[in-house]
This record gives C-alpha cells, sequence and structure tokens, in this order.
C-alpha cells in the first residue's frame, strides 16, 4: 500500500482578509504565490539578457518602464 502523504490544516488569511480552512499539504503555495514567483524569476532572467537595462527590458516585456520598476521593488529586485 503506498504510504499517504501527510496533510495539515492551514487556516490563511486572504489578501481581502478571508479565513478559510483547509485540507493542504505543509508546502502549499496560492495561485499568487506561484504566479508571483514564475514573474519574478522571468524579470530577472530578462533583466540578465539585457545587461540590466530597465529600458529595454522594459520593452522586451512590453510593459513601461515605471511599471517594471515597481514590480522590481515588490518582489525586492535591486540593480547591480
Amino acid at each position: 500500500m503506498a504510504a499517504l502523504k501527510e496533510k495539515v490544516i492551514i487556516k490563511r488569511t486572504t489578501r481581502k482578509g478571508r479565513k478559510k480552512s483547509s485540507y493542504l499539504p505543509p508546502d502549499y503555495k496560492t495561485l499568487q504565490e506561484v504566479i508571483d514567483g514564475i514573474e519574478r524569476d522571468y524579470i530577472l532572467h530578462t533583466l540578465e539578457l539585457t545587461n540590466w537595462n530597465l529600458q529595454k527590458t522594459s520593452r522586451v516585456l512590453d510593459i513601461a518602464r515605471n511599471t517594471l520598476k515597481a514590480k522590481m521593488k515588490k518582489y525586492n529586485i535591486d540593480l547591480q
């Protein structure tokens, strides 16, 4: 018989302040956490490809430079 993965009850508070109890694995991430991680990695990758040039990076990502700066601040990405 296959070993059952241990599940724990986690009480989470969403961004909107809603409380929700669920049976979740210990390493569970919300969809927003997953999206944020992917977005952060993609921004870092693009910054490295453009030698940390914000103008070029924003053009490649097709977002405004101010939006790129805001996302870098959100994800704690500092210019090198």
